[in-house]
């Protein structure tokens, strides 16, 4: 974060981590292909595998999504972090920004022995929806919202993961265990399990302005700085 700057490009990003990893952790591999996505990049899931391999220039205004970790002595880490390149959000990027950001603080005070992964996922979908209302992004009741499916629009994928030996670790669903839930968005998750002491959980919620899953908004409207959006 300290060393990139508009101008540079999405590999020269990686090249830092890789070269930090190794040269002060003493982490030889990565656990998975480094993600360095700027600007409309950071909205590609798994963004930087050969098709989209973290070539793009980050220009001035961009945001950045990083989403790198080593691998140390056989065990993954999987660290996910957000800003702006050039130093600064706009008033937009700050509310989506400080939008997740509620969202993984509500999980983390929440997640114990004893929770479902599916509330703690259907609790950051609220919370985003809740902060982007706020914001003046969105209009009408939250809960209503999370009945039609509106948090899988901002957020398509599960709340996070298992993570262990492999980054994406085993476990998610076994036999005698939660199955995995049918429902539009919750059917994303890699468990439904309860958490257990011991578990390794990753908490990465995001919220997402993506084309294709924004028209599919269920009628609802969202509203941004230069206009606004309704499907």
């Amino acid at each position: 974060m300290k060393k990139i700057r508009p101008g540079n490009y999405e590999y020269q990003a990686e090249s830092e981590f890789l070269n930090a990893c190794y040269k002060k952790g003493g982490c030889r591999h990565v656990s998975y292909t480094c993600i360095c996505g700027s600007g409309v990049n950071g909205a590609i899931l798994h963004y930087g595998h050969a098709g989209a391999p973290n070539s793009s220039p980050i220009k001035d205004g961009a945001v950045c999504l990083f989403d790198m970790g080593g691998n140390y002595f056989g065990y993954a880490a999987d660290i996910t972090c957000s800003f702006p390149a050039n130093g600064k959000f706009t008033p937009d990027q700050k509310l989506i920004y400080e939008a997740v950001l509620s969202a993984n603080r509500a999980v983390h005070k929440a997640v114990k022995p004893g929770v479902s992964w599916v509330d703690m996922h259907s609790l950051a979908n609220k919370i985003l929806l809740e902060e982007l209302k706020k914001g003046g992004l969105l209009q009408g009741d939250v809960t209503n919202m999370l009945e039609a499916g509106l948090g899988a629009i901002f957020q398509p994928h599960g709340l996070g993961h298992l993570m262990g030996l492999d980054v994406h670790d085993v476990g998610g669903y076994l036999a005698g265990q939660p199955e995995r839930p049918t429902k539009p968005g919750l059917n994303k998750l890699r468990t439904a399990r309860i958490l257990k002491p011991g578990m390794v959980f990753t908490i990465e919620p995001g919220c997402y302005f993506i084309e294709p899953v924004r028209n599919q908004s269920y009628g609802w409207f969202i509203h941004t700085s230069d206009g606004h959006y309704d499907s």
